[in-house]
C-alpha cells in the first residue's frame, strides 16, 4: 500500500486559517492608522481655509482700510464628520472668500471695530463625531493683542493659537489649533 497522496491541488484548512489570522492582524494595525490619516486630512481643511481667509482679509484691508467681520457663522451649525454644503453669506461674499465645495467646519471672523487693525478668524468642527468640538484659528494682533474667539464654546484667544513648543497660546499671524486638544497631534 502506498502512502497518502493528495489527489487534488488546493489549500488545507490549517493553511486557510493561518492566512485569515495574518489578514486579521494586519487589519488591526492598518485600520486605526487609516482612520487617523482621515482625521488629519479633514483637520487640514480648517488650517488651509483660515490661511486663505487671512490672505483675503489683508487684500480687503488694503482696499477698504479695515478688516471685514462676519456676523453669523457659516454654516449655521457645526458640521459632524460629513461635509456640509457652503451656504452663501453676505459678509463672506463682501470679503470675497468662498471655500471650494462643501466643508467640515463652521467659520466666523471677528474684526476690530475700533480700527486697530486686528481680526480673528476661527473654525469649529467635530470631525471625529465624538461630541467634542475642535477649534482652529488665525489671530492677527495689533499692539500685541488680538480678539478672542466668538464661536460658541470657542477656545481661541486673542493671545494667539496653540504653540506646541511652548505649550501656550502664543503663535500669532499663523493658522493653527486654538488649544492642545485640537489639531493633528491628537489624531
Amino acid at each position: 500500500m502506498r502512502g497518502w497522496q493528495r489527489s487534488e491541488p488546493g489549500f488545507t484548512l490549517i493553511e486557510l486559517m493561518i492566512a485569515v489570522a495574518i489578514i486579521g492582524v494586519l487589519s488591526m494595525i492598518a485600520i486605526p492608522s487609516f482612520l487617523r490619516f482621515q482625521l488629519r486630512a479633514k483637520a487640514s481643511e480648517a488650517v488651509t481655509n483660515l490661511a486663505a481667509i487671512a490672505i483675503t482679509e489683508e487684500t480687503y484691508f488694503t482696499e477698504k482700510g479695515r478688516y471685514a467681520s462676519v456676523a453669523n457663522p457659516v454654516p449655521a451649525s457645526i458640521p459632524g464628520n460629513t461635509r456640509v454644503a457652503w451656504v452663501g453669506n453676505a459678509d463672506f461674499d463682501a470679503l470675497g472668500w468662498i471655500p471650494e465645495g462643501a466643508v467640515y467646519f463652521q467659520y466666523l471672523i471677528s474684526a476690530d471695530t475700533q480700527g486697530r487693525g486686528r481680526f480673528t478668524a476661527e473654525a469649529a468642527g467635530d470631525i471625529d463625531n465624538d461630541g467634542s468640538v475642535s477649534f482652529f484659528g488665525y489671530v492677527k494682533p495689533s499692539g500685541g493683542s488680538g480678539i478672542d474667539g466668538q464661536l460658541d464654546g470657542s477656545t481661541c484667544a486673542g493671545t494667539g493659537v496653540f504653540n506646541p513648543p511652548s505649550g501656550a497660546k502664543t503663535a500669532k499671524s499663523v493658522a493653527g489649533p486654538c488649544d492642545g486638544s485640537s489639531g493633528h497631534r491628537i489624531f
